[in-house]
Formats: C-alpha cells, sequence, structure tokens
C-alpha cells in the first residue's frame, strides 16, 4: 500500500490531482488508514494510470468517466468501450495531423528567421512586410 505522496511519485501526479480524479469519480474508492488518509494499491496505481493515457490522449473527463462506468459494468460493454477507443485512436491520429501541420509551419518560420538574420537590411521589417515576405516564400 501507498500513501498519496508515494503515488503520487510513482504516478507523476500531484496529490492534488488524485484527490481531483478521485472526487470526480474516475478513480475506485481509494482504501483509507484508521486515520482517514488515503492509501492506495498496485491496482489503484494501474488504474491512475491508464486515466493518465486517457488524459494524455485529450480524452474528455466526461468520457474517461462514461468509459470507466461501462469498463466497471464488466464483459457486457466491450463493443461500447471498443468503439470508444475507436474513437480515442481516430481523435489522436487527428491531432498527430494538426501537430504535423504546426511543427512544418514552425520549422519553415525558423528557416525564414535564420535567412532574415543573413541579411542586415531586414532588422527593420515591419510586421506586416516580415508577413508579406514569409507568405511569398511559401509561394515560390
Amino acid at each position: 500500500m501507498y500513501s498519496a505522496k508515494e503515488a503520487a511519485e510513482m504516478t507523476g501526479l500531484t496529490t492534488a490531482t488524485l484527490r481531483y480524479y478521485e472526487k470526480e469519480r474516475l478513480l475506485p474508492p481509494i482504501g483509507r488508514t484508521e486515520q482517514r488518509y488515503r492509501q492506495y494499491s498496485d491496482t489503484d496505481i494501474e488504474w491512475i494510470k491508464m486515466v493518465q493515457c486517457l488524459r494524455m490522449a485529450n480524452v474528455p473527463i466526461r468520457s474517461i468517466r462514461e468509459y470507466i462506468l461501462l469498463l466497471t459494468q464488466g464483459g457486457r460493454t466491450i463493443s461500447q468501450r471498443r468503439l470508444m477507443v475507436q474513437e480515442y485512436i481516430d481523435d489522436l491520429h487527428s491531432q498527430m495531423d494538426n501537430l504535423q501541420n504546426a511543427l512544418a509551419l514552425t520549422k519553415k518560420k525558423l528557416a525564414f528567421y535564420e535567412e532574415l538574420l543573413q541579411k542586415p537590411a531586414t532588422q527593420d521589417l515591419t510586421y506586416l512586410e516580415e508577413w508579406n515576405l514569409f507568405k511569398s516564400k511559401g509561394e515560390s
């Protein structure tokens, strides 16, 4: 069994986040000591890691709560959970595409700035002149 501090260290979360997850019913009931301190089991830690994974995938809290509700209902909800997981995967692919596009644009902007730094005359460009120059570079 682990204290809240130990569970936080093991998962990389804060104790406040662990309490929040518990308050939002994203975790099973957490055991308590006689002094009412939270006591996390290995199963609780794995559950927390599952919630973390879903949060890293930008799954909203309400969707995680719905997924967990289905999970606790057992095997009869597998098809619903499979559909939810497929939707998470589709969303992740979309996010990855958006990030790839953002990365490509950012790299172009970096190369543009590196080119500008080689030309002292460009130090006095206004932001509109710079923008037009950047756009014209992208069109060529």
